[in-house]
């Protein structure tokens, strides 16, 4: 039976005193040691009220108060110490959590960190017991692809030892293009039976042109044998007939994994520590369209009506479509000792991953067979005989990277000052990485990586005034911090971090904070050696005259990255008005210079194409070809942007009476939870070369291939009342635009707004009497309750094929349903 059976504290002494006594080496259980007050608060009766069933899930509903200002995930710490991973905190079930707190970014200082992310601290139940079984069912609303989960958990907590462990299966089923709203591209010339062009866009043949009134560069082949003339292909002279690719494509994958987890923790005489180990493996389907195929067909050919060679683009809907898997597998442990020496807290992580990715990518058929029988005199206008087209095309990659590491952070205040006690910490840590990738077929490629990192670590936070301390306390709460990381990183040499801020509370409920970081980082190990992988048929639009052509796509890594240099100036206001209301309000201006920023360009516009033109290929009649999505170094980039927080929660309505001698409690109140985010970008200007013209991101510029909105904002909510309530979230984007002088590639992006919802009921309240009911919790959600989808325009009024709503969203809205069985 799920339990959470924490003792009283003692008659005789105050609560706080009662906690206070549970010190591991500082402060009060689980608190995170920090003079720098919550950004936010949430208590187990607000985790109740969010009904989620998951840590995973519980972090999205509140993600917005746990980002940082910059976008970046937060760091977790469980119950005020760091863990081997974030993995130990997500194994845990809500009902465990007694509390969580999120704390600003400069409170990462004390555990080893830069000051760029935030702290989510998540404070544990002294003891509990728990065992779950959960499943999910659910799909989309159009076009039935289903979805589902199952687990089983089990989580026992007694004091400093800790145990969980979970088991998880998920299914997704692909979308099929049929399943959606999707307009066959006029552009594409390809067809199942086939389409007539000239070389290089040149007239087909003058007879043609002559039949049909004016010069042909493009004609449908006849479906009728007999009007295979060339009056018959003159009938529909330069009108290339579409085909529907619905039956033949998805444009999401399926997906079928499978992970298992196990986090064992404990005390061992003067030492405390934890043990994390997973593994998961997911594959990916996928059917990328049927073959292309560009057969020359001479005019010596019995069933050509032509003088001379002319081309024939065809589907080969005779034989299967193309298909494309991939396995990836992942293996983590992971290590945390904790203890304390003198007067210095320490504690030691050690981290092990691998990750193991194969797959086969089928870009198209051997046309060598057929083309000789053509040659022959075989009719090219018939379906082709499947043994001429059995030899398939294939890329095979495969990438295994590894990471071994090893980080030590000790933390101490060693003197005092007339303010305070001085804060210091110091960090070391090691890391070795190594990569082999590989690809086997038609452009081979090989690459073999290793990577050593060392680095060390010194961080102070000294206090100025303080009105605790009667140390200049006019001034409240005063304090300023500072913190250098020195690194060494095999091929890219010796790297720094820096940063210095302040910390100031001129009064209760009001925090201010100023901070300055210089960073510098090499790349992530996967941008560098990932294989070199090409995909075929893919849909891309053409920001040089606004077509969508069906290209080839290659991606991959790229070993030549450059180290990244970023330097943040950010200014936050926390207000909390009410001492013993949840209520805060909170503000962050940030200014941001990246250099040499890793990247990938998506969107190869007319004034991005003269700067990388090794990256994109176009044919002789000047139609995009492939595509490179390879990272690359930005030159520069410069931002700011404010960002808003306000996030509340806590009971309605008055409290009730104590209750007399002897009466039942009484009930229980109505439980809320609330938080919004918006966000506004001052400027973004983005220079990809030296010299090179800068892009204005926020003016109609763009390399991700959509525009940038100058606002944005996040909402979520909640309502619970003993076990039943409901929730909300939502993300807004304000309409932005991707400027061209060409009309047809001129985009306008509409505002969208996104709703999701749910509903969970406990159901041993419904229905008290059955045993089977106890515990059992029934939750639907529906993500994206309006079906909504982005919705571009081009400069003529019309939706650019490649920007069809449902080649932008596929998925669109899913409704699913979770029972929860808790013993």
């Amino acid at each position: 039976m799920a339990q959470d059976t924490g003792e009283a504290p003692s008659q005789s002494a105050p609560a706080e005193q009662a906690v206070a006594t549970d010190v591991v080496v500082t402060g009060r259980r689980g608190t995170a040691v920090s003079n720098v007050d919550p950004l936010a608060e949430i208590d187990a009766q607000a985790i109740a009220a969010t009904g989620a069933s998951t840590v995973a899930e519980l972090m999205r509903t509140i993600r917005g108060v746990t980002q940082s200002a910059s976008g970046g995930e937060p760091i977790f710490l469980f119950n005020g110490q760091r863990v081997s991973s974030g993995q130990e905190i997500f194994s845990l079930p809500p009902e465990a959590i007694d509390k969580i707190e999120v704390l600003s970014e400069p409170a990462a200082l004390k555990y080893g960190y830069p000051p760029t992310r935030r702290l989510v601290n998540v404070i544990s139940k002294r003891r509990f017991e728990q065992t779950e079984v959960r499943g999910m069912i659910g799909g989309t609303t159009r076009g039935n692809s289903a979805r589902g989960t199952g687990n089983v958990g089990l989580t026992r907590l007694r004091d400093n030892a800790r145990l969980t462990l979970g088991v998880e299966l998920r299914h997704t089923d692909p979308v099929r293009q049929s399943q959606r709203d999707i307009v066959p591209n006029p552009d594409i010339v390809f067809d199942a039976i086939g389409n007539i062009t000239g070389r290089d866009g040149a007239e087909i043949d003058p007879a043609l042109s002559a039949a049909a009134g004016g010069m042909v560069t493009v004609a449908p082949v006849p479906e009728a044998v007999g009007a295979r003339t060339l009056a018959g292909f003159a009938a529909d002279a330069n009108r290339p007939r579409p085909f529907d690719l619905g039956p033949y494509r998805w444009l999401a994958p399926r997906n079928d994994a499978v992970k298992g987890e196990l986090v064992l923790a404990d005390r061992i005489g003067d030492l405390s520590g934890s043990l994390n180990l997973s593994a998961e493996q997911s594959r990916d389907r996928n059917v990328s369209g049927p073959a292309t195929a560009i057969l020359v067909v001479p005019g010596s050919n019995p069933a050509s009506p032509f003088a001379g060679p002319v081309l024939l683009n065809r589907y080969l809907t005779e034989v299967d479509p193309l298909r494309l898997h991939q396995t990836t597998t992942t293996l983590h442990a992971g290590v945390a000792v904790r203890g304390a020496l003198a007067a210095w807290r320490w504690d030691a992580t050690i981290a092990l991953d691998q990750k193991r990715v194969s797959g086969a990518t089928q870009l198209g058929v051997d046309l060598a067979p057929a083309a000789a029988a053509i040659a022959g005199g075989v009719d090219p206008f018939a379906p082709l005989d499947p043994a001429l087209l059995s030899e398939r095309q294939t890329d095979r990659a495969r990438l295994r990277t590894r990471n071994g590491g090893i980080k030590t952070v000790a933390s101490s205040m060693p003197f005092d000052v007339p303010a305070g006690g001085v804060n210091m910490t110091l960090t070391a840590e090691a890391e070795r990485s190594s990569a082999i990738s590989a690809t086997r077929g038609a452009n081979p490629s090989a690459l073999s990586l290793g990577r050593t990192r060392i680095e060390g670590g010194f961080a102070i936070d000294l206090p100025i005034a303080s009105k605790r301390e009667d140390v200049l306390p006019a001034l409240g709460e005063l304090s300023v911090n500072g913190a250098a990381t020195v690194r060494t990183v095999g091929g890219f040499g010796g790297l720094n971090d820096r940063s210095y801020g302040m910390s100031w509370a001129p009064f209760p409920g009001l925090q201010m904070l100023a901070q300055i970081k210089h960073s510098e980082a090499a790349p992530n190990f996967e941008m560098l050696s990932s294989p070199i992988v090409r995909i075929t048929n893919v849909p891309a639009f053409d920001y040089r005259n606004g077509r969508t052509e069906l290209i080839t796509v290659i991606q991959g890594g790229n070993p030549d990255l450059l180290a990244e240099r970023r330097q943040v100036r950010s200014l936050t206001m926390t207000l909390k008005p009410f001492a013993k209301r949840e209520l805060r309000l909170s503000a962050t201006y940030d200014a941001t210079a990246i250099r040499n920023q890793t990247g990938t360009v998506y969107a190869f516009t007319p004034q991005i194409e003269p700067i990388l033109p090794d990256l994109f290929v176009r044919d002789g009649a000047g139609r995009l070809v492939s595509q490179t999505f390879q990272p690359i170094n930005f030159y520069r980039e410069d931002q700011r942007a404010l960002n808003l927080t306000i996030s509340a929660n806590g009971p309605l309505g008055r409290p009730p009476p104590p209750p007399a001698t002897g009466a039942p409690p009484a009930a229980e109140r109505v439980f809320f939870y609330v938080g919004a985010g918006p966000s506004i970008k001052f400027s973004d200007r983005l220079q990809l070369m030296p010299g090179a013209p800068t892009l204005d991101l926020l003016r109609g510029d763009t390399v991700t291939g959509g525009g940038s909105p100058r606002l944005s904002s996040y909402a979520y909510g909640g309502i619970s009342h003993r076990g039943t309530g409901g929730t909300f979230d939502f993300w807004y984007g304000g309409a932005n635009r991707v400027r061209n002088a060409d009309r047809a590639a001129n985009l306008r992006f509409a505002a969208i707004f996104k709703l999701n919802m749910g509903v969970f009921v406990g159901l041993d309240r419904l229905l008290p009497k059955q045993d089977w009911a106890r515990k059992l919790q029934l939750k639907i959600d529906i993500s994206n309750v309006t079906d909504a989808r982005q919705s571009v325009r081009d400069g003529n009024g019309r939706v650019p094929n490649r920007f069809q709503r449902d080649y932008l969203d596929p998925v669109g809205r899913t409704i699913s349903l979770t029972l929860r069985k808790l013993f």
